[in-house]
């Protein structure tokens, strides 16, 4: 009897937390709009991030001030062109899951080579229709930690 009780209080604990944590998951599926991301990116940047039921993401944010290319082709940008785009703009998609409050994202390709292959965790909150998580190794470099802020795309 007494295994039994201990099993019924086992589960009364373990129980409610997974539905709990499935909230959280199901809460980031959709398609998010960038509110703010940090100095770097300047005034008004523009972003979005999707996520869906199965576990792909996909994100891009950019500034709002990139200097458009005066040979209108990508492949013949001059090198300041070619700077301001590779510094004011990031991209990269591959797969997420979340464990507790922490998005552990997988990248499988980046418009920044070095996180190509890498895992970045970001804990994050979801209040109503905002999303905020802190980006603790930003690929601007540097020690400071980037606090990125989303709204749901209506």
């Amino acid at each position: 009897m007494k295994a039994a009780s201990a099993l019924a209080f086992a589960l009364a604990i373990a129980l409610p937390a997974t539905p709990a944590l499935a909230q959280s998951a199901k809460a980031l599926v959709g398609s998010w709009t960038l509110v703010s991301a940090g100095e770097s990116w300047g005034k008004n940047p523009k972003g979005r991030l999707m996520l869906d039921a199965n576990g792909h993401y996909s994100l891009a944010i950019t500034r709002a001030d990139l200097p458009k290319f005066t040979s209108n082709s990508r492949v013949k940008g001059t090198a300041e062109e070619n700077k301001a785009s590779v510094s004011g703009s990031i991209v990269h998609f591959g797969r997420y899951k979340v464990e507790g409050k922490d998005l552990i994202l997988s990248i499988e390709a980046s418009s920044f080579p070095n996180w190509i292959g890498t895992t970045q965790t970001r804990t994050f909150t979801v209040n109503g229709d905002d999303l905020s998580y802190v980006n603790p190794k930003p690929s601007a470099g540097g020690a400071a930690a980037t606090k990125v802020v989303w709204k749901r795309a209506k």
